[in-house]
């Protein structure tokens, strides 16, 4: 197995550093509007007081060009909100992605191992929270800095006191922040892992609902969704309550900027050093950028919310994959070819283990044979196929195909040579065609009509009244188990696959179905290993490992180990005595 090589993706990779460039720009934009806003007012009350022309076309001239630069403020802010959005779905895309490169090439096993609902939230809620701060948060702090820090160097120059008296303010502001900040972490955490709780039952819940019903559990199932909706509930207050006292000391720090300017600016008219025109502007220009600082409370609280999302995601993309093609001594990763890609190969297992499940297994299907796989339950045996179908890398020994190690081949290749039915493998939602069609998506009609002939899915499609467009539920669940099994047949079947993997196909299958199966196995001419417990599925195999605790115990032909008394007669004693 190896680790992901990058864990996340990094925030400002390609098109989104120009993104970042166009939100300093507007930052700088947002600036110069601000300024304006504040000349155009200290003129126009100098106009007006000064040289007492309120009614003269210049005054009127100011109001008209102060509530321009303020829609050009307004629009600036309205173009910053769709770049910061735009930012943020562009890496959004990117996380989604890379989380399903890495749930793509997990073993299916580790993925069963997690919660699913957890899962979801990976892609639904930790994104959408790292979003947030990428299309809310961050941009403001950018944005707020850079337009605040220019605002405040030119203020500086019109007056150092009342400059000096606004950056107090919002230093203020910047300490009672970083002093709050610690205490919304725990809350937001907290929340968090509630989320991922009511999640997972709920997800649970929505695939096992027959079973809370069946059992009459049904009062039990709703008090524990009410007990966890009641502790997300004070979770979410909490986490908003935090993230409100850091929004609250933030405008209470930009108020108190406001009257630093005032005061200060009251003592510079009182000495001569200004006029109160001057005063008006500087107040005006702290005004418009104390927004922004007031902006900066709840872009914290949406980066703490950020923090906790991004550790989920990274140790997600950390989780062990499937390697998709394994180096030699050297360190060369090139794939060998599959032998024969087309045709029957032979598979063997060189001492292969796998935790307790195989233990230094070892034994070798020639290829174009058909190998029963049986043995009593808890034995292995799915273990050997989902091995062979690199759904599980060995922790020792080695798997080969065609002569060569399975590693040296690439999933991709490894996988068109394989057809594969398993419970793990349900139905997927859509159409019917589609799930036929799922193995190769551009197969000829001549060849999904071959393969429906021959599983007898063409009959089932005679009988819906939108033939192959029927809609599949989730798992096929609206479909009998009968109609699952053929059309996972097919499915595997699509294409001619060099090996087909079967785990328990013909379990609990109507003698009908049960005959086309093996029909299919009798007109199947590549290699097949099938997990089975079926006597006249044993019997129609070339070849049968007997498994038990992870160790062939028993291997030759079905005649052979019928013919003593070992494992395997035991195990179907009864079933060959009814065959008579």
């Amino acid at each position: 197995m190896r680790r992901a090589e990058s864990a996340v993706p990094r925030m400002w990779a390609g098109a989104r550093r120009f993104m970042l460039t166009g939100l300093a720009l507007n930052g700088i934009a947002q600036a110069v509007a601000a300024l304006a806003c504040a000349w155009l007012t200290h003129r126009f009350f100098e106009v007006v007081i000064d040289h007492r022309t309120g009614g003269s076309a210049m005054a009127f001239g100011l109001i008209g060009a102060m509530l321009g630069a303020g829609a050009l403020l307004a629009a600036l802010r309205v173009v910053e909100r769709v770049q910061a959005e735009r930012l943020g779905q562009d890496y959004a895309a990117e996380l989604r992605l890379a989380l399903y490169d890495s749930m793509a090439e997990q073993s299916p096993r580790r993925m069963q191992a997690r919660s699913r609902g957890a899962t979801i939230l990976r892609f639904v809620g930790d994104v959408k929270g790292i979003r947030r701060w990428m299309s809310l948060g961050l941009p403001r702090i950018a944005v707020g800095a850079l337009s605040a820090s220019i605002a405040l160097c030119v203020l500086a120059l019109v007056n150092g006191t009342m400059a000096f008296a606004a950056s107090w303010g919002f230093v203020g502001a910047a300490v009672a922040l970083a002093l709050l900040s610690d205490r919304v972490d725990p809350a937001v955490r907290e929340a968090r892992r509630r989320q991922a709780r009511l999640a997972a039952n709920v997800n649970d819940k929505i695939g096992g609902i027959a079973v809370v019903q069946v059992f009459d559990q049904v009062a039990r199932e709703r008090a524990l969704l009410e007990r966890q909706g009641a502790g997300l509930a004070d979770a979410m207050v909490a986490q908003t309550r935090g993230m409100a006292l850091l929004k609250s000391a933030a405008e209470f720090s930009s108020s108190f900027a406001t009257a630093g300017v005032l005061l200060a600016g009251a003592i510079e008219v009182a000495g001569g050093e200004l006029k109160a025109s001057q005063v008006v502007g500087a107040i005006t220009a702290v005004g418009l950028i104390a927004p922004t600082f007031r902006d900066f409370g709840q872009a914290l609280g949406y980066w703490r919310s950020a923090r906790v999302s991004f550790e989920k995601i990274a140790a997600f993309l950390a989780t062990p994959r499937l390697a998709t093609c394994a180096q030699d001594d050297d360190g060369d990763s090139s794939a060998a070819p599959l032998a024969a890609p087309c045709g029957a190969v032979e598979i063997e297992f060189r001492g292969v283990s796998s935790g307790t499940a195989l233990r230094a297994f070892s034994a070798c299907a020639p290829a174009g044979a058909t190998v029963a796989i049986v043995g009593p339950s808890g034995a292995g045996k799915s273990t050997l196929l989902a091995m062979a179908a690199r759904l599980l890398e060995p922790d020792g020994g080695e798997i080969r195909i065609a002569g060569a190690p399975i590693g040296r081949y690439r999933l991709s290749e490894l996988r068109r040579a394989l057809g594969v039915v398993m419970p793990d493998l349900p139905l997927l939602r859509g159409s019917l065609e589609r799930n036929l069609r799922y193995r190769w998506p551009g197969a000829p009609d001549t060849e999904v009509a071959r393969v429906a002939a021959l599983c007898g899915v063409d009959e089932l499609l005679a009988t819906l009244p939108d033939g192959a467009q029927t809609r599949v539920a989730d798992a096929g669940a609206n479909l009998s188990y009968g109609q699952r099994q053929r059309i996972a047949w097919a499915r595997a079947l699509l294409g001619s696959p060099s090996v087909l993997l079967l785990d328990e196909a013909d379990a609990n299958l109507d003698p009908a179905s049960a005959h086309g199966l093996g029909q299919i196995l009798d007109g199947f001419t590549g290699t097949v290993l099938m997990v089975t417990h079926s006597y006249a599925r044993m019997m129609q195999a070339d070849l049968v490992w007997y498994v038990e605790a992870g160790r062939l115990l028993e291997s030759g032909a079905p005649a052979e180990l019928m013919g003593r008394m070992g494992r395997t007669r035991r195990l179907f004693q009864r079933e060959a005595n009814e065959a008579g």
